[in-house]
C-alpha cells in the first residue's frame, strides 16, 4: 500500500453524502491517494415536519441547539415553509462542532455556545456549567440522529425538545455501485464520518453477504461515536482521530499507511 506520495495509489471509500464527499475526495487526492466516492447519505426534508412543529412558539425558547449543518438547513427550510420568520427567535443559538457554527453563521445566525469537544455527550456538561440555562431548549435534528443531548438536558431538568427537520436515506443508486466496488475488492481503506454511514454500510455488506471482502480492511472514523458503531458490527478501526475534523481523519490515515 506504500507509495512516491504518503497516499500515492492508495484507494479510499468515501461513504458521506454528497455535499461533503467531493471535499473529502480532495483531501485524499492532495495526498496523492485514489477517492471512491460511494454517498451512502441522502437528506431530505422530513415529511411531517411541518405537521409536528414545536409545541411552544419559536420566540418561547432560551435556546436552540444545533448538533449538524443539516439541522440549521432543514430548521430554516422549515420555518419558511411554515411562514415563521427566524427573527421571532429572541434566545440564543449553540453549535455542536466548528463546522455547525461554520454552517449557522453562513445563513446569519449568531451562535453563542461552542463546545470545547464536538460530541453531544460532552456538549451538554460544558453547556449546562458554562452557561447555566433555565429555561425551554429546542433541537432541530435528523430522523436518525441520536437523542443523547435532549436526554442528558432533560435529567438536567430542563424542559427540551426535538423537532425532526430532515431524514436521512439510504440512495438506492449506491447499493448496486458499492456492491460491485466491494466485490471486486478495489478499496484499501473504508472511511466513516457518521454512525449513519456504518449503518447504511453495514445494511449492504448484510443484504448481499460480503463480510469476507471486507474482514481485513482498514476502517477510518472521524471520532468515538462513529467508532463504537463500527466496532460493534465487528469492523477493525485503525484511524481515529482526537480532533473530530476529516483533515484530521486524513492526516492520521496518513500515518498509518506510512507505518504499514
Amino acid at each position: 500500500m506504500k507509495g512516491k506520495g504518503p497516499l500515492a495509489q492508495v484507494k479510499v471509500l468515501i461513504t458521506r453524502g454528497n455535499e461533503g464527499s467531493s471535499e473529502t475526495g480532495t483531501l485524499i487526492e492532495n495526498e496523492g491517494g485514489v477517492p471512491i466516492l460511494v454517498p451512502l447519505l441522502h437528506f431530505q426534508p422530513h415529511k411531517d415536519a411541518w405537521e409536528s412543529t414545536p409545541r411552544n412558539a419559536i420566540h418561547t425558547y432560551e435556546w436552540i441547539i444545533f448538533t449538524s449543518k443539516n439541522g440549521v438547513k432543514f430548521f430554516l427550510q422549515a420555518l419558511k415553509k411554515l411562514e415563521i420568520p427566524v427573527t421571532s427567535f429572541t434566545g440564543k443559538f449553540a453549535a455542536v462542532g466548528s463546522k455547525t457554527e461554520q454552517c449557522c453563521i453562513k445563513y446569519g445566525l449568531e451562535v453563542s455556545f461552542v463546545p470545547e469537544n464536538f460530541t453531544g455527550d460532552d456538549f451538554v456538561e460544558e453547556f449546562i456549567s458554562k452557561v447555566k440555562p433555565s429555561g425551554n431548549v429546542l433541537i432541530p435534528k435528523g430522523n436518525l440522529a441520536r437523542n443523547v443531548v435532549a436526554m442528558e438536558l432533560a435529567s438536567a431538568g430542563l424542559d427540551c425538545q426535538e423537532w425532526i427537520v430532515y431524514e436521512t436515506l439510504l440512495p438506492k443508486e449506491s447499493i448496486e455501485q458499492l456492491k460491485n466496488i466491494i466485490e471486486k475488492e478495489q478499496v484499501d481503506i473504508i472511511t466513516f464520518t457518521s454512525s449513519s454511514t456504518v449503518h447504511h454500510f453495514m445494511k449492504v455488506i448484510e443484504e448481499y453477504s460480503l463480510h469476507d471482502h471486507i474482514r481485513d480492511i482498514p476502517i477510518a472514523c472521524i471520532g468515538p461515536i462513529t467508532k463504537n458503531t463500527a466496532e460493534q458490527y465487528g469492523l477493525h478501526v485503525k484511524v481515529c482521530p482526537t480532533i473530530y475534523t476529516v483533515s484530521a481523519m486524513v492526516n492520521e490515515m496518513i500515518d498509518f499507511i506510512s507505518s504499514h
